[in-house]
């Protein structure tokens, strides 16, 4: 089972090499610290979301609810979630796919360049990173009492 699935992945990644840069509709199918996976509705193949393609805020990530949260924005991704994606790389030999957000639930993202920071990514105490997580929660709730 475990072969079959490697070979159908490469066998996607083989013919999605030649439409890199093109936009596909999916949905967000799991949620790990670096990332989202996506299943793409076209094709039935699975892509990584790297976190540094969905934007330049640092993320948190809820292990119980499989969601990351932007500590500015509060933009929060979740498995099931509408995305439109742009396929980045395609890898035949290894069956991966990267994928870039373009967007989120039928809305567009505004994101700024992308980039490394000057001094690498911002690190966070345990304190500052709980602290985002009550903020970014509170924020929700306040949302959808609106």
């Amino acid at each position: 089972m475990a072969a079959e699935r490697d070979t159908t992945d490469r066998y996607l990644a083989a013919y999605l090499s030649d439409r890199v840069g093109a936009d596909f509709a999916g949905r967000i199918s799991g949620v790990q610290r670096f990332g989202a996976f996506v299943k793409l509705d076209e094709t039935g193949a699975d892509g990584l979301l790297p976190i540094r393609e969905i934007g330049n805020e640092y993320f948190i990530y809820d292990a119980d609810q499989q969601t990351l949260m932007g500590s500015e924005t509060g933009l929060e991704i979740a498995v099931g979630q509408r995305v439109t994606v742009r396929l980045r790389e395609a890898a035949p030999v290894t069956g991966g796919l990267m994928l870039e957000l373009i967007e989120l639930e039928g809305k567009s993202l505004a994101i700024g360049p992308r980039g490394r920071r000057k001094g690498g990514p911002r690190k966070m105490s345990v304190q500052s990173r709980l602290k985002e997580v009550q903020r970014a929660k509170k924020r929700k709730r306040i949302r959808i009492q609106k």
